[in-house]
């Protein structure tokens, strides 16, 4: 895991980095027993999982799984997305004169003796903010992986989420979670695990509560407030977050929204949505263009 925190002398910017699996476990490491309170009220806020323990298990035994898999096939069938051939990108460092002569997508090196994809690191948000119904956290999951089914035959994809806070820790925080690297299947289970609102009720505030532990002894107690979509930019800048998800010359990064955005409601909605996604990221490729942000489209 890599931390750090910086001071400017108006606030505190606290920002992490590290994998599910030392997300997760690191969490359990520290024997964190949060339970939510017993009170009725708003229980997609709470999510259903009450205890840490079964949250843990839930992050590993695909919970989720098969509505989040079924979402997903209904919102590929509804994508109306067709991919004549992959698109251009400057891809590695050495250009192949050749090849990019003849017209071939795959006109730089990858390494000695293999063409690459434009490599593509998609970051969603997944913090869990109020009045968020189950569904759209599971359709907000299922989007995700049908992004990333749209896409694969284009582009290398990684994938990440990132909680960005006000007034955690003392000031803001930024967490960054692989799910995906470049080189590995998308892993359905991770991701169901992180589209429920019981996630960070659990796993993630552990590790405020165990922040001086988790991270440093500098961090002061307090949870914060979700800050998604466009809001991040009050946490963290797009520079400061590009350089900490650790983006390279050769990849554009995708800003996902967080499921609290009104796409997520419908499944017609979200395919429509999805759709207009998708061509705003062709073109960004196209363009060489290193971030793009998918958030704020309307449908």
């Amino acid at each position: 895991m890599r931390y750090e925190i910086t001071e400017d002398g108006r606030r505190q910017l606290t920002k992490t980095q590290c994998t599910f699996f030392e997300f997760v476990e690191g969490s359990n490491a520290e024997g964190n027993e949060h339970h939510s309170s017993d009170r009725k009220g708003d229980e997609d806020f709470f999510g259903d999982i009450r205890s840490y323990k079964d949250m843990y298990k839930a992050c590993y035994n695909g919970m989720n799984v098969n509505q989040m898999t079924k979402v997903r096939a209904n919102l590929n069938n509804l994508v109306n997305h067709e991919v004549e051939t992959p698109r251009k990108a400057v891809v590695g460092e050495t250009l192949n004169v050749s090849a990019f002569c003849e017209g071939s997508p795959y006109h730089f090196y990858k390494d000695a003796d293999e063409y690459g994809k434009p490599r593509v690191h998609l970051t969603y948000s997944t913090n869990a903010t109020a009045g968020v119904s189950s569904g759209e956290f599971i359709r907000h999951g299922a989007s995700i992986c049908a992004l990333v089914d749209q896409l694969a035959e284009q582009v290398d994809i990684k994938l990440s989420l990132y909680i960005t806070n006000v007034g955690v820790l003392g000031g803001n925080g930024c967490q960054i979670v692989t799910i995906k690297d470049y080189d590995e299947t998308i892993d359905i289970a991770r991701v169901s695990a992180t589209a429920h609102p019981s996630f960070f009720r659990r796993i993630g505030f552990s590790w405020f509560e165990n922040a001086d532990k988790l991270i440093d002894p500098r961090c002061s107690e307090g949870y914060g407030g979700s800050m998604t979509g466009s809001d991040r930019s009050r946490v963290i800048s797009d520079e400061d977050f590009q350089e900490w998800v650790g983006m390279s010359n050769d990849e554009m990064l995708i800003d996902f929204p967080a499921p609290d955005e009104y796409q997520f409601e419908r499944d017609d909605d979200t395919a429509e949505w999805l759709n207009k996604a998708v061509k705003r990221i062709e073109t960004a490729v196209d363009n060489g263009d290193s971030i793009c942000k998918v958030y704020g489209i309307g449908i």
